[in-house]
């Protein structure tokens, strides 16, 4: 599943505004609700691997050394 960061920037000086949003579904939703209420407000939904899957993908290559290692012996 890929998450995604809603970025919100506001013209008018306020600054950034971000959130993690569950799905990029979720995000491009909150995203057409923002932007209905204020056209000069700008939005964006960046994609944002889980962490589980990064440390998941890691192991898994460790995992994977480990056994090439042990058919060297």
């Amino acid at each position: 599943m890929i998450k995604a960061m809603l970025i919100v920037m506001s013209v008018g000086g306020a600054g950034n505004y971000s959130v993690e949003m569950p799905t990029m579904e979720q995000c491009l939703e909150a995203r057409k609700v923002i932007a209905s209420q204020d056209m000069a407000i700008k939005t964006l939904c960046v994609p944002k691997e889980s962490d589980t899957v990064k440390i998941e993908k890691f192991l898994n290559i460790f995992s994977n050394m480990v056994k090439e290692m042990k058919k060297v012996e």
